[in-house]
């Protein structure tokens, strides 16, 4: 019966160590994206032309 439990806690601590993997490789991906800030002033109009 211990050797069962044993059995299902390590297969549980894996699975929690490869969702805390994953979620570490989210949010570095989430973290290379840099949004832009929407009350800076537009570089460029919308043709392409720079702004003066």
């Amino acid at each position: 019966m211990l050797s069962q439990i044993l059995a299902e806690q390590v297969k549980q601590t894996q699975l929690l160590q490869r969702m805390a993997e994953q979620q570490t490789l989210l949010i570095d991906a989430l973290s290379e994206e840099e949004p832009e800030d929407p009350d800076t002033q537009p570089r460029t109009y919308l043709d392409g032309t720079p702004c003066r």
